[in-house]
């Protein structure tokens, strides 16, 4: 009887801290940017071509070598905890970015964007995948979503 209470309590365990994550398709995630969570127009093929070369739009990703997490590899050195309780600038748990709910992601990646536009001039910067890939025109990220 006591290895069926363990079994059951193991299996309610599995399915309560299981992560639902997605992989969103290219026109998917510009709609949803912009009529869910208002990415200005201007920004939303930028925002797009970010997310596709972070995680290929893949919101379970997760770099273990630089502790970057979600649709856009959101780094827990300033940004989000990877203790139970929330914490640093986006006062967020890490694991949350690994889930398919991408409101606090791009809240996060919207206070994110916010700092570098103060400190630099240009908030894109904080990603690597702007600085290699992004800059330019990139309205391919959105051609034929809308």
């Amino acid at each position: 009887m006591n290895s069926i209470k363990k079994l059951i309590i193991f299996f309610l365990v599995l399915f309560y801290c299981r992560i639902e994550a997605k992989v969103f398709k290219r026109c998917e995630l510009a709609r949803a940017l912009k009529n869910v969570y208002h990415v200005p127009s201007n920004q939303l093929a930028t925002w797009m071509c970010i997310a596709n070369f972070e995680s290929h739009y893949d919101t379970s990703a997760i770099n273990t070598s630089t502790g970057d997490h979600g649709l856009f590899q959101i780094s827990q050195i300033y940004w989000c905890s990877n203790s139970r309780n929330p914490g640093k600038s986006c006062n967020t748990q890490c694991s949350k970015f690994r889930d398919n709910n991408i409101r606090d992601d791009v809240a996060c990646a919207k206070k994110i964007y916010q700092e570098h536009q103060r400190i630099s001039g240009n908030g894109f910067t904080a990603w690597v995948a702007y600085n290699r890939y992004c800059r330019g025109n990139v309205s391919q990220y959105v051609k034929g979503c809308f």
